[in-house]
């Protein structure tokens, strides 16, 4: 695992990105990291451009927002459209294949994955984990039974996860 890791989730409101940046840096934090995460969306909460900013690192985080992303988790064209021309060739690219037509011009290593069939934004943070890798999957499975017996997620979250991990792998 790399020493410091900036990851950006992005899409619009509603998708439960917040959500699933809450989890992966809970988890980092467990497995002993530090974490920090920010959010920015729209006025209107729903079906405006969101995103949130994940930073994983061994040492300290001195600024909350991603500068150089090592992975781009994009869930709408709005923000893959935003995105994929600023990454270079060492940064991965997810998105959901339902939802974005890639850009033969990226740069980045893309790989698209059928995320909203899969079971949405805990889909996705699978597929997140199984390609980045930037915590264990056993923390992030944990976590979310942790969440989903408080009522804090659905039933199925852990089942949407593995689908999502399982399809990445």
């Amino acid at each position: 695992m790399k020493e410091r890791l900036e990851i950006v989730l992005a899409g619009v409101g509603d998708q439960g990105l917040v959500t699933i940046a809450g989890i992966l840096g809970e988890a980092a934090v467990r497995e002993g990291r530090n974490a920090c995460m920010s959010s920015s969306y729209g006025t209107e909460a729903r079906g405006t451009f969101t995103k949130s900013d994940v930073i994983l690192s061994d040492g300290d985080i001195d600024f909350i927002e991603a500068t150089d992303p090592d992975a781009v988790l994009c869930l709408a064209q709005v923000a893959y459209d935003r995105y994929a021309p600023l990454l270079g060739e060492k940064a991965l690219l997810i998105y959901d294949s339902e939802a974005v037509t890639p850009s033969a011009d990226c740069r980045a290593r893309q790989r698209g994955c059928p995320i909203a069939s899969l079971g949405g934004n805990l889909a996705a943070l699978g597929v997140l984990v199984a390609l980045a890798r930037p915590v264990a999957k056993e923390t992030v499975v944990s976590l979310i039974e942790e969440r989903v017996a408080a009522r804090s997620l659905r039933p199925g979250s852990r089942e949407a996860f593995e689908k999502g991990y399982s399809t990445a792998e």
